[in-house]
This record gives C-alpha cells, sequence and structure tokens, in this order.
C-alpha cells in the first residue's frame, strides 16, 4: 500500500509540474498571437467569447494539431509540443487569428547542473578545488588572465587545479562539458 501511495503522490506531482501556457482565443486577437516554449510544454487556448473557433497548424508547421470547431466561452484546447520548431496556426473558422508557436529545447539537466559548480578557496593560493555536481561530466577547463590571455588549458583530470604558477590577480575559469561551458572568476593571492 505504502509503495502505490509513493508511487500516486509521484505521478500527481509529476503531472503538476508541467508548464502550460495560456491564450485568450477570441475574434479580438488578431494574427500575431505568438508565444515561446519549451519542449514538453503545452498551450492552452481558451475561448473567451461566444463565436465558434478552432485552432489548426498551418502547413509547415513542426507539429501538426487541429482542435474541434468549439462554440462559447470557456471552451480550450491544449497542445502539449514535443518538437524544436515553430508552428504558425490560425483559426479555422476566422482566418485573420491565428499566430506561431516557437519551441525551443529544454534546458538538459547537464546544463542546468553546470551553473551550479562552485569553487574554493576563493582567493586561493596554490590549489583551487571544485565542487561538482552529480551529472556534471566535465572535459576540459582553461585559465585566462584579465586581459583575456589563455594562461592553462588541460583536460579535466580532477577537481582540484594546481594554480601555483601563476602570478597574484584575478582569473577565469572556464569549464567545459561536451554540451556547455561555463565561466567562473576566481583570485590568486
Amino acid at each position: 500500500m505504502k509503495t502505490f501511495l509513493l508511487l500516486f503522490a509521484l505521478t500527481f506531482w509529476g503531472t503538476q509540474s508541467q508548464t502550460i501556457h495560456d491564450l485568450n482565443w477570441d475574434i479580438s486577437v488578431g494574427s500575431n498571437l505568438n508565444r515561446t516554449v519549451k519542449v514538453g510544454e503545452s498551450v492552452r487556448w481558451t475561448w473567451t467569447d461566444d463565436l465558434p473557433h478552432s485552432v489548426i497548424s498551418k502547413f509547415g508547421s513542426t507539429q501538426a494539431f487541429a482542435s474541434d470547431i468549439l462554440t462559447g466561452n470557456g471552451n480550450t484546447y491544449i497542445f502539449t509540443f514535443t518538437q524544436v520548431g515553430t508552428n504558425p496556426y490560425v483559426c479555422g473558422v476566422h482566418s485573420n487569428m491565428g499566430g506561431t508557436i516557437t519551441v525551443e529545447e529544454a534546458l538538459s539537466n547537464e546544463k542546468f547542473a553546470i551553473k551550479n559548480i562552485s569553487l574554493f578557496p576563493n582567493p586561493a593560493e596554490d590549489i583551487l578545488t571544485l565542487t561538482i555536481p552529480n551529472g556534471v561530466n566535465l572535459k576540459a577547463i582553461s585559465i585566462y588572465n584579465i586581459l583575456g590571455k589563455e594562461v592553462i588549458n588541460k583536460p579535466y583530470l580532477g577537481n582540484k587545479i594546481n594554480i601555483s604558477n601563476l602570478t597574484t590577480g584575478m582569473y577565469l575559469l572556464k569549464l567545459s562539458t561536451s554540451n556547455s561551458d561555463i565561466t567562473k572568476r576566481f583570485y590568486k593571492h
């Protein structure tokens, strides 16, 4: 029973965390009802007048979608976008209503986690230590002086970086994975 309750709770919370973008859908919206969403997010069109409307993807849309023709204030149509691209759409009844839903790549776990890398001590004397979250697979490190000149470039071999050969001053540490980079500032004593 406990397992069942846990699965129910996780499923409930998982469905509650989905992002839904709301658009009012009525004769006054015009042809520029645009939104940018991430992969996996949904758009909900809500009828806000008593006229008949539909939501139909136009030719060339990355994903095809179409609602029924619905009449009445409060009707809704929801579509979840699963592919990166542009999705022009119109009302099948009123061709002057429409816009484009642009779908961007969702931030991956690695791209999110890389932002949480920290370094210490700062300022440092000889060794700079990195705290790296799970899911981050660093490939390379580069260190640049304040003038932008690269002074160290090497593969990532562990969370301790020897900076004893650097002169006193401020530096930028660039950390790279196969998909993204982040730059952190540190001071050398």
